[in-house]
């Protein structure tokens, strides 16, 4: 009988386990997945108390890009499923908090009159920024960081106080470290294809691009009515208890043998890694993952705060902000979870869930709760008039839990998959160091991977 063995229980790897079951016939094929955690879901976490639904890990994910649907409709949750609710989102920068000018994609404008309205920008750094329509196209053959593409094209001005904020905040990254063409590579193909990018997003705006932040913007994201722990609860409930194995760490994979931490071996005909990177090098010791040493990790942590809803008398219409790193704040990110999510909130009460951690921060996970909340109530006091103390909180600590892609990294990504394949041929690596970082990416990889290791098997039968 062939084996498959699975490494990581989080979405990635039951997203495998689901794929790999579909696809082999029990008598013919022995799968086992095995988590070094309690628990399945990895970073789901959905809480429910005193009527509020929490998210300690994602709250929801995009529609457009198809295997997140997919998935939620082949598990039988579309009627679940809750767009969220679309308004302003700001920008808090020099004591205000300032509208994302309408018709922004990403940060980048498309409507000239919104832009010049803006109160965000200064005079010098609007003409900057429209002088964007009149440059050559000038992208490089090679890869280049994003904050380098975009303060070439619009200027340092708005790169800081409106295209960073927005980008930096999905990677928790240095935006002049992370790569373009890893990140956005829509970016770089529309300004090759229209010169001007304002221009190019205005006129033939990509399907994978969407407008972000502002009034009109559709509901681009999707949870499901108890969480998104009910996402991967389905994925569980819908494999062989048999074949889950939590609270079981692999130690090492030598060759084709996976290694457990209670001393078993297992000989597996093909091996799924469904972790980041940081996993993988702590389990293979091979020259064709190195390049992975070059990819760093980020540290996060989210707070949700629930209130009354007269703890901020006059909080603006909107569904949240982001921070300009022009100050000194503990946040970077928040979120009016009774705004965007209404569902998850008692009516009377209001929920902000604010988003701590960014490139290169250190101590961030050390503070106590108490100590993080004391710093993110004196930020949202400053930032929307936030008053008392709150009815509770929950805070999520995520330790390495954002993988940098840096300048370079499809071409680091290229060269280990291609070493990897002619040095260990059975290994086939899902998670979010690779190909994308969201749920849709996450589901997408755990399915590639599945596929190929069921395809090896047919190859070597």
């Amino acid at each position: 009988m062939k084996k498959i063995v699975i490494i990581g229980g989080g979405l990635t790897g039951l997203t495998a386990a689901y794929h790999v079951n579909k696809q082999v016939k029990e008598e013919a094929v022995d799968w086992q997945l095995f988590e070094a955690d309690d628990h399945f879901g990895g970073k789901f976490n959905t809480v429910h108390r005193d009527g509020f639904i929490i998210e300690k890990g994602p709250d929801s994910f995009l529609a457009r890009k198809p295997a997140g649907m997919a998935l939620v409709e082949e598990l039988g949750l579309s009627d679940q499923l809750i767009t969220n609710a679309t308004g302003k989102s700001y920008i808090y920068h020099e004591g205000a908090l300032h509208p994302i000018p309408e018709g922004s994609v990403m940060g980048i404008p498309t409507d000239i009159r919104a832009l010049l309205e803006s109160d965000l920008l200064t005079s010098d750094g609007k003409i900057r920024a429209l002088e964007e329509l009149m440059l050559e196209a000038s992208v490089t053959e090679e890869d280049q960081s994003i904050g380098d593409f975009f303060e070439f094209r619009f200027g340092k001005e708005m790169v800081v106080r409106l295209i960073e904020p927005l980008l930096a905040g999905i990677y928790a990254g240095n935006i002049y470290e992370m790569s373009l063409r890893a990140t956005f590579p829509q970016f770089e193909k529309t300004a090759k294809e229209h010169r001007s990018l304002m221009y190019g997003l205005k006129r033939h705006r990509p399907e994978t691009i969407s407008t972000t932040g502002t009034a009109k913007t559709m509901g681009a994201f999707r949870t499901l009515a108890g969480g998104l722990s009910t996402l991967t609860d389905a994925l569980v409930a819908a494999l062989p208890k048999e074949r889950l194995h939590a609270s079981t760490k692999v130690k090492a994979i030598e060759n084709t043998t996976v290694v457990l931490d209670n001393g078993e071996r297992i000989v597996a005909d093909a091996i799924v890694i469904a972790a980041t990177h940081d996993v993988v090098l702590s389990l293979l010791d091979a020259p064709a993952i190195k390049p992975l040493l070059a990819q760093p990790m980020t540290s996060l942590a989210t707070i949700s705060l629930a209130f009354d809803k007269e703890a901020v008398p006059e909080i603006p219409e909107g569904t949240g902000f982001l921070v300009a790193r022009t100050g000194e704040y503990t946040i970077t990110a928040c979120t009016w979870v009774h705004e965007k999510w209404p569902h998850m909130v008692p009516a009377g009460k209001i929920l902000l869930r604010g988003f701590l951690g960014k490139a290169g921060q250190v101590g961030l996970l050390e503070q106590s709760d108490e100590e993080m909340a004391k710093k993110v109530q004196a930020d949202l006091k400053e930032m929307i008039g936030l008053q008392g103390d709150p009815l509770f909180y929950e805070v999520s600590r995520m330790k390495a839990a954002m993988p940098q892609y840096t300048v370079g990294h499809q071409e680091r990504l290229e060269l280990v998959e291609k070493d990897l394949e002619q040095s260990h041929p059975t290994i086939f690596l899902a998670g979010m160091s690779y190909r994308g970082v969201g749920i849709p990416d996450c589901i997408q990889a755990g399915k590639d991977a599945a596929l190929g290791a069921c395809k090896l098997l047919e190859q070597v039968r």
